[in-house]
């Protein structure tokens, strides 16, 4: 892949003595209901590097879904993060809530500071070339360090590359090193856990991996429309019943041997202990919430024998406690394989991460992305990596 890393970047920087500034887009669209700074720590590195070469930083990020007209509204303003992103750094971030419109470059006189939510201005989402270029005219160079934005052609991801030598960042390229593991020259035997709650938002992904994994898990909540294209009476159970065919033709073309449960912990609602049943015998008025123990040690004993494992989706209610046991149980199988250098696992999205708790970082790889996660590991081209390999064929090459 023609793509720049960071190594390249050292290169550029030394043989560019007149750099002064870097443009990093960086994804700080930090959770406000929990604290969550995996996606800061993740481009710590980057950022602390690129100071040491002595060029100040300038943070360009987006922060929620604000609508126009949320400009002055500070639930959408980046400064609610700028204090816990200082912190993970250790160093003073500054924040500037100038817009960029009326913000003078030459005024930045801060070694990092962080810019107000991309989001707030209209050309970001539509990729403008405008906006892109008044971007580039806040540094010098370009990283991007935000692979989990790098499936959006926006102009902080695409257009800026136009104006400004660009690379990617150590995060960026890791994140892309580690997802190729899934992706192409797999050690096998290969193995995917899919769940969470809908087929509709992971069919590319499901599609893919059925065809290029030897064992594909399905579960979560998704499983339930899988069995229901099988015949199965799931009760109460959420189902996707447009996507009822489209699962049905997933199980038929699937080269991979596909696991669903044949077992639940269900209960009549969510805040009652669940019991554990066989798929034939869940009581009406019923809903399944977790997979049941038979499937969990199915489960576990496909991991004993794999090689490579990737992980998107939660497998049940984790956030219950009285339905995490498929959650505990797997992550710790994992884990132990991991360890005893058994097995490489790749966990990416974000309740999958957060059902993993404190074994994250016991994992081979934890992925910060959802979407972009997701679209690699079907095999979609990403616009964000698109931009800078064609950034690296336009600019004149490295000596």
């Amino acid at each position: 892949m023609l793509i720049r890393n960071f190594v390249d970047f050292k290169k550029f920087a030394s043989q560019n003595s007149q750099l002064k500034r870097c443009v990093i887009r960086v994804d700080f669209n930090l959770p406000s209901d929990v604290v969550d700074l995996s996606r800061v720590y993740a481009v710590k590195d980057t950022i602390l590097a690129v100071i040491e070469l002595g060029l100040d930083v300038v943070l360009i990020s987006h922060y929620k879904r604000p609508i126009p007209e949320d400009v002055v509204n500070e639930k959408f303003s980046l400064k609610n993060v700028v204090n816990d992103v200082s912190e993970a750094l250790g160093r003073v971030v500054y924040f500037e809530k100038t817009s960029i419109f009326d913000l003078s470059p030459e005024s930045i006189t801060s070694p990092i500071t962080l810019m107000e939510n991309l989001r707030f201005y209209e050309g970001e989402t539509k990729n403008d070339a405008e906006f892109g270029k008044r971007l580039s005219e806040f540094g010098d160079v370009y990283i991007n360090d935000a692979f989990s934005v790098s499936h959006r052609s926006h102009a902080s991801v695409c257009a800026i590359t136009e104006y400004l030598p660009s690379f990617a960042g150590i995060s960026m390229q890791r994140e892309i090193e580690e997802l190729s593991k899934v992706t192409s020259n797999i050690s096998r035997p290969f193995m995917a856990i899919v769940g969470g709650s809908k087929v509709s938002s992971k069919i590319e992904v499901l599609k893919q991996i059925s065809q290029t994994a030897d064992y594909l898990v399905i579960a979560g909540a998704m499983a339930n429309t899988f069995l229901t294209a099988q015949g199965y009476n799931l009760k109460n159970s959420m189902i996707e019943s447009e996507q009822i065919q489209t699962a049905a033709e997933i199980l038929e073309k699937s080269r991979a041997q596909i696991l669903l449960p044949v077992d639940f912990l269900a209960a009549v609602n969510i805040r009652e202990n669940g019991k554990n049943y066989q798929l034939t015998d869940i009581p009406d008025g019923f809903s399944c919430f977790d997979i049941g123990n038979t499937s969990i040690s199915r489960v576990t004993q496909i991991i004993e024998k794999s090689r490579t494992l990737l992980w998107n989706g939660a497998l049940g209610a984790f956030e219950f406690s009285n339905f995490n046991t498929s959650s505990k149980v797997i992550t710790k199988c994992i884990v132990e394989h991991v360890k005893a250098s058994e097995l490489v696992s790749i966990v990416g999205g974000g309740e999958t991460v957060a059902s993993i708790g404190e074994y994250k970082n016991d994992m081979t790889f934890v992925s910060t992305a959802g979407g972009a996660f997701l679209e690699f590991v079907a095999g979609y081209e990403l616009p964000g990596i698109k931009a800078l390999c064609d950034c690296w064929v336009k600019q004149q090459p490295l000596n």
